[in-house]
């Protein structure tokens, strides 16, 4: 008989295998072959699945924010939880590359961000992926005012516009860094974000 193939696993192993070599040596290196060889796949496989790099690039994108989203919403916060200041800064810090995943998650956003300046079909489904996120940053925004967590006299509109640009420039600032630097900047700048928006700031201890 036939093997069965899970066709939503082999594509999730691919998207996988992407991020491994984004992680190791950036996106210049990515093609449906060598995505394919990383997986252990035919490259005929992943043209079946896939069709172009662009299909696959918007796959693999796809699930690196799907990685990042299951784990934002594993940060709890209210009542008997996380203040919104220290859910907040959990999350951001979250987006910092400390670990391969999280390097390739930086890479291949850095590169699909680039090309949605210039490439309508890209720009298409970064406007879909900001419209949920200002969603879901609208929601807890609210609930922070009604709280009392953020300071005063904040415009909540505007808020969600910042903590968007935020996310951004933390992973664009991040994927410049030589691979083995620092991030204390980068936790630093993410400490000062949330502390001036918020009433008090993270706690501590």
């Amino acid at each position: 008989m036939p093997r069965y193939v899970d066709k939503d696993e082999r594509r999730r192993q691919v998207a996988a295998a992407l991020h491994r070599i984004a992680a190791r040596e950036g996106l210049d290196n990515v093609s449906i072959r060598t995505v394919a060889a990383e997986a252990g796949l035919s490259a005929g496989a992943v043209q079946r699945d896939f069709g172009t790099k662009d299909a696959l690039l918007h796959f693999a994108l796809r699930e690196a924010l799907a990685g990042v989203e299951r784990r934002f919403s594993e940060v709890r916060v209210g009542p008997g939880r996380l203040s919104f200041a220290d859910g907040l800064r959990t999350a951001l810090l979250d987006l910092l590359p400390t670990d391969e995943q999280r390097l390739a998650e930086t890479r291949v956003w850095s590169a699909f961000y680039a090309r949605a300046a210039v490439d309508p079909g890209f720009a298409d489904v970064l406007a879909e992926l900001d419209a949920r996120s200002r969603e879901a940053l609208r929601a807890a925004v609210g609930w922070a005012e009604e709280e009392g967590e953020l300071a005063p006299g904040q415009d909540l509109d505007a808020l969600v516009e910042l903590l968007m640009v935020l996310v951004d420039g933390i992973w664009l600032s991040a994927v410049r860094l030589p691979r083995d630097a620092s991030l204390d900047g980068l936790r630093a700048a993410v400490d000062a974000a949330v502390a001036a928006v918020t009433a008090g700031g993270p706690h501590r201890g």
